[in-house]
């Protein structure tokens, strides 16, 4: 009996120190944060890690750029007026102090245009250091407001801080090495139920949410940072403004819209190069074969640009829109007309073209501005070639198109255009392909190489290596060469900018056009940008990989252009840029030799 009762008393005291660690090791375990939001929740941003993103940024390509010494000594000019020891510098080294994990933002509601927003991040300093540095942030932001009203209330065992600053709510709680804020209490309060498991009072979570579920299934377990967007009900409430405006959306582009169930996006870094994940829930756009590809057997040496993807031949695609004057629309709109004037109809170019659009973009060595051709597969030469004399009736810059025929095509090409940048519009039709293009030469060679392709391009061991990296693409592939184009443009645009410079003093008020960096100090740091799309199951997957993600490398291109745009065009307001312009130079006194000071990165 003595032995029996032992053996009991040890059972017993191994089963307590069992139920101890797994409580321990529960309360220890860092809750997801899915989990915390109500299933309907409109928008989630999400960081992971933020020590481990910031080292993995300062071992990537991009950041790699950024300490380059000629670059610090380029931009020591245009920063020389900000601070070294900034202070949201030193807020960021005092915040990552903590070993702050999973931050996010949720919009959980948008109900009579009043956005409810919550959000947080896990620590591992204490709750009392945590507590010191977001006070004394917020001491700082309400001291340029007025009156403030401060209350403390508790919840569930929960004491929550609140400050009242006219109609701004700023609800702050901590629990278990979690800092939770809100914008209203309600909200905070019922993340605080989910927390202690009271799934009762609140309903199901995001977790559970079958869009969202479907959509982390598609993302990548690790990133930096993470996106979430349930779409739906930010276009019932655009549609409205649309109609007030007096627009109108196309009648296939506001179905595909209102078919989006959910969005996702994934940015994280792997070996210096960053990648992106995207998800967007829909019906699969009609059936799809796998991408042809076949202009890519012309694209050689000098190719920095590869692009395939599908086009949509909608029913009103060449339905009357609002008049434009100028620019790229006024000659889009030119284009339409002239097709539906001589009877062009959507069905016409359906059955006439494919739905394969191709873009080559080649920039040779000797050559000073890129040249790019775009092609379609010809399923109707008839009909094909009634397309091309469509297009080809619109005068382009005040002239007429003139025809000819090579390599057994018929080839339209306009009269060059353009003073900085001369174009020469070309278009040509063969029983195989038709193709436009920026120049007509370059729609030639095209049309020559298609005779006998080399595959230069899809051979090459740059290429290879690059498309790897991304899932087969079937419905969409993009491939930039971001070393090339970058070698190419520094060659074209350098003498430029010097030449700028002398005519233009105000370009080197802000810039030291004499401190360019050296083409190679930038570019040994480059590798292709390359990315593909697919449709899986539910919804399109689209992977990017590079220095940067293409749609990154989009945006980024967009603004540049955008910024150097009106950043010139308020300096040719200047009356004295025309006296600067006719009159000599001033003698350049040259400066005393100085090591530039490290500009810091923000990050």
């Amino acid at each position: 009996m003595k032995k029996l009762v032992a053996v009991l008393v040890v059972a017993l005291v191994v089963a307590a120190a069992v139920w101890v660690i797994v409580r321990i090791q529960l309360a220890r375990q860092v809750v997801a944060v899915p989990e915390l939001l109500p299933e309907q929740t409109l928008v989630l941003v999400e960081i992971q890690d933020f020590q481990r993103t910031r080292t993995r940024w300062h071992e990537s390509d991009l950041y790699k750029i950024w300490r380059e010494p000629a670059i610090q000594a380029w931009l020591q000019k245009p920063f020389a007026g900000l601070s070294q020891h900034g202070g949201g510098r030193k807020a960021l080294e005092e915040f990552l102090q903590l070993g702050p994990e999973h931050g996010f933002l949720a919009l959980t509601s948008l109900e009579n245009n009043e956005p409810k927003l919550v959000g947080g991040f896990h620590f591992e300093q204490s709750t009392e250091a945590t507590s010191k540095f977001i006070e004394e942030r917020e001491a700082t932001l309400l001291s340029r407001g007025g009156n403030t009203r401060r209350e403390t209330a508790l919840y569930q065992q929960h004491k929550i801080e609140t400050v009242t600053a006219g109609r701004f709510v700023f609800a702050r709680v901590y629990d278990n090495q979690w800092c939770f804020v809100s914008n209203d209490l309600a909200v905070l309060k019922a993340l605080l139920d989910r927390v202690d498991h009271r799934k009762d009072k609140n309903g199901s979570s995001l977790r559970e949410n079958a869009v969202f579920s479907t959509a982390m299934q598609r993302l990548p377990r690790e990133y930096a940072g993470m996106i979430y967007l349930d779409p739906r009900p930010f276009v019932q409430k655009l549609l409205p403004l649309i109609a007030m405006t007096g627009q109108s959306m196309p009648l296939h582009q506001l179905q595909r819209l209102q078919q989006v169930r959910g969005v996702a996006a994934a940015v994280g870094f792997e070996q210096g190069k960053m990648r992106e994940t995207d998800f967007v829930a829909m019906p699969q756009m009609g059936p799809e074969q796998k991408l042809k590809r076949t202009a890519l057997g012309i694209a050689g040496t000098n190719t920095f640009l590869y692009s395939a993807g599908r086009v949509r031949w909608s029913d009103d695609l060449l339905a009357p829109a609002a008049p434009a004057t100028v620019g790229l629309p006024a000659l889009v709109q030119q284009f339409t007309s002239a097709m539906s004037n001589r009877g062009i109809a959507p069905k016409d170019l359906r059955e006439a073209l494919g739905d394969e659009l191709e873009i080559i973009g080649d920039w040779p060595a000797e050559a000073h501005w890129p040249s790019l051709v775009a092609t379609l597969p010809v399923q109707d030469l008839a009909r094909a070639r009634k397309i091309a004399e469509a297009l080809t009736s619109v005068d382009i810059a005040g002239a007429a198109w003139a025809r000819s025929d090579e390599n057994g095509a018929t080839v339209y090409s306009a009269q060059p255009f353009g003073a900085l940048v001369p174009v020469r519009p070309a278009v040509a039709v063969s029983d195989k392909m038709m193709l436009a293009g920026t120049d007509v030469g370059a729609v030639t060679a095209a049309l020559a190489r298609f005779q006998q392709p080399a595959d230069e391009l899809s051979k090459s061991a740059i290429f290879q290596e690059a498309s790897a990296k991304v899932p087969a693409a079937e419905s969409a592939f993009n491939y930039v060469d971001t070393r090339l184009l970058y070698e190419r443009a520094d060659a074209a645009a350098r003498p430029l900018l010097l030449m700028g410079a002398t005519f233009y003093p105000d370009l080197g008020k802000r810039v030291d056009i004499s401190k360019l960096p050296p083409p190679d100090v930038i570019a040994k740091h480059l590798s292709p940008i390359v990315m593909s799309q697919h449709y899986d199951q539910d919804g399109y997957v689209t992977e990017s990989v590079g220095p940067v993600t293409f749609r990154e490398a989009t945006l980024g291109v967009a603004g540049g252009v955008g910024g150097l745009f009106i950043y010139l065009q308020e300096g040719l307001k200047n009356s004295q840029f025309l006296q600067n312009a006719l009159s000599p130079p001033d003698p350049v006194t040259p400066a005393p030799s100085v090591s530039p000071t490290p500009i810091p990165s923000p990050f």
